[in-house]
């Protein structure tokens, strides 16, 4: 009995551990530049936990191996890596995004009345959709590269099953975009005066869903939106 009690209060302090040991930092860079991004966001999508780069790039998040990562910044492809041994080895986890090169080809694009959100996400999605008609490497890639979008697909034109899996992971990311556009961080620190490591974690702890903001169209809702949480953000804090 003595013995099933020290093992009873062992494992939560070993759960506990283990959560903690799961928390990895990394740091976001640009593909060409490998200048850090800066209040990009970085999402578990097995947790659905968000957390957001810093000044420098850097980010920490929980996960585990074999969990899927996705990352997206404004002007920016997003990307995705399954976090697997090979990362387990690194001390720091590096990932880079391809910046957007607005070259849309063919396509009539009347920039008027147009928001930089649309621009860009024209051209993902152009890109998305010649991935899944053209390339043919595995359907997710083990190392983020820098790219563009890791989720290449070879079988997906060929099982709509699998099509369907790709065009909702796609319309996911894109709505981490919208947020990223939405509630950038000029805006956070124009209505709060909040900056660097406060102003990162006010916008990782109150991120809104796409949802929200696709309720709430104006920067007029966005301020009451930030003045809201701001009064919780620094209740909690005192």
């Amino acid at each position: 009995m003595k013995f099933l009690l020290v093992v009873l209060m062992i494992l939560p302090l070993s759960f506990l551990q283990a959560q903690k040991n799961n928390a990895r930092w990394g740091r976001l860079l640009d593909s060409a530049t490998h200048e850090p991004i800066v209040f990009g966001s970085v999402t578990n999508l097995s947790s659905k936990k968000t957390v957001m780069t810093s000044t420098k790039g850097i980010f920490r998040i929980e996960v585990s191996e074999d969990e899927l990562l996705s990352f997206a910044a404004v002007g920016y492809h997003f990307d995705t890596i399954y976090y697997n041994n090979q990362h387990l080895q690194q001390d720091t986890l590096t990932l880079y995004l391809s910046p957007l090169a607005h070259n849309l080809g063919n396509v009539t694009v009347y920039a008027k009345g147009m928001s930089r959100y649309q621009l860009d996400s024209i051209e993902r999605r152009k890109d998305f959709l010649h991935d899944i008609v053209s390339y043919t490497i595995p359907a997710i890639s083990q190392a983020n590269s820098g790219a563009g979008i890791a989720l290449n697909i070879d079988r997906f034109s060929k099982h709509e099953k699998n099509k369907r899996k790709a065009f909702a992971f796609f319309e996911a990311n894109e709505k981490e975009m919208y947020i990223n556009y939405r509630f950038p961080s000029s805006l956070v620190t124009e209505y709060s005066g909040l900056k660097d490591e406060v102003l990162q974690q006010f916008m990782q702890q109150y991120r809104p869903t796409a949802e929200w903001l696709r309720k709430n169209k104006t920067e007029e809702d966005i301020k009451y939106y930030i003045n809201d949480k701001l009064k919780l953000f620094f209740k909690r804090g005192s």
